[in-house]
């Protein structure tokens, strides 16, 4: 896993505890139900149509829109409520990421000046801005310019930093 990158406190969290286990099956099922529904299928079978890793990077993607969804009017996100009391037990770096997870949006984004290995420059073509620049190693080695791709740019410490 990626330095930084580790979300097993906050997964462990949200299974444990009731309310958020609830909140949690609840954006999973926002996300996988119609299409299982449509297809008579259930989430095991996605790793037989789809192979080990696609079923479980797509929860992934339900589990950071979790990490980012406020359930009533000022209420907290898990984000908050995980680094109000577990929040010591994570590296500062991991946490940085985390907060960053909470507060970043899924756009769909240009790419330009690939690094290969390194970085690229990413334009918000829904929110509009100045392209910003992130860390990326595997996903600029395929990359190049003018592609474009749906992504959470996620600011850690400051700086937009990675995408998820």
């Amino acid at each position: 896993m990626k330095h930084g990158h580790d979300l097993g406190g906050i997964i462990a969290f949200a299974h444990r505890e009731e309310e958020w286990a609830a909140r949690l099956a609840a954006v999973v099922d926002e996300h996988f139900l119609p299409a299982l529904e449509e297809f008579d299928l259930d989430f095991d079978d996605l790793t037989e149509i789809f192979g080990e890793d696609l079923p479980w990077t797509l929860w992934g993607c339900a589990f950071e829109d979790f990490l980012s969804r406020r359930w009533e009017p000022d209420g907290p996100t898990v984000v908050d409520v995980y680094l109000k009391r577990r929040g010591w037990s994570e590296k500062v770096l991991n946490r940085a990421y985390i907060e960053g997870l909470r507060d970043a949006h899924v756009s769909l984004h240009e790419v330009s000046d690939v690094v290969p290995g390194q970085s690229m420059a990413l334009r918000d073509l829904l929110t509009g801005g100045e392209p910003v620049t992130v860390r990326e190693k595997s996903a600029t080695r395929s990359l190049k310019q003018w592609d474009r791709i749906v992504a959470r740019v996620v600011p850690v410490r400051g700086s937009v930093a990675q995408i998820s």
